[in-house]
């Protein structure tokens, strides 16, 4: 019988593993084109070193660096992202009209895998916590909420 004392251990090693890495290197793009000025809602792109890159509706583009706790939270998210089982649209048969679309295509260490959506349909839940991570009105903690407004108001 398992005393307490090595329950106690066999949980807390669980419970400080080391969260799932990606592989490695990775790069994102996120674009967005349409909607009613026919210009998106802007782009992101991403690399494992942390890089992002920031293009507004306006076409204004901006660098930054990410917080080490940005680009773990978007590590952790593409560590659990089973691209294999997205599909390559999710696209309506009438994507009319003034819609935005979205396009992800993720690279990672060679293999690519690209898949691309209207506004929200439903989508695989992976899918929709990575592209939260990036862009999610009203998340505060989402990338574009951060960098697309430094960007636009001229912050570094």
């Amino acid at each position: 019988m398992l005393s307490l004392r090595a329950i106690f251990l066999a949980l807390l090693a669980t419970a400080c593993a080391a969260a799932p890495r990606p592989v490695r290197p990775w790069h994102l793009e996120l674009a967005s084109s349409g909607g009613i000025a026919g210009r998106g809602a802007g782009s992101y792109v991403l690399d494992s070193t942390g890089a992002l890159t920031v293009t507004t509706m306006t076409r204004k583009q901006c660098s930054y660096q990410l917080s080490d706790a940005e680009l773990q939270r978007v590590e952790k998210l593409l560590a659990a992202a089973r691209l294999g089982t997205w599909k390559e649209s999710y696209l309506p048969e009438n994507t009319c009209c003034d819609r935005i679309e979205w396009d992800l295509t993720i690279d990672r260490a060679g293999t690519k895998r690209a898949t691309k959506w209207l506004d929200e349909p439903p989508l695989p839940k992976d899918l929709v916590a990575l592209v939260h991570a990036i862009v999610a009105p009203g998340d505060p903690h989402a990338l574009a909420s951060v960098y697309a407004e430094r960007c636009r108001s001229n912050q570094p």
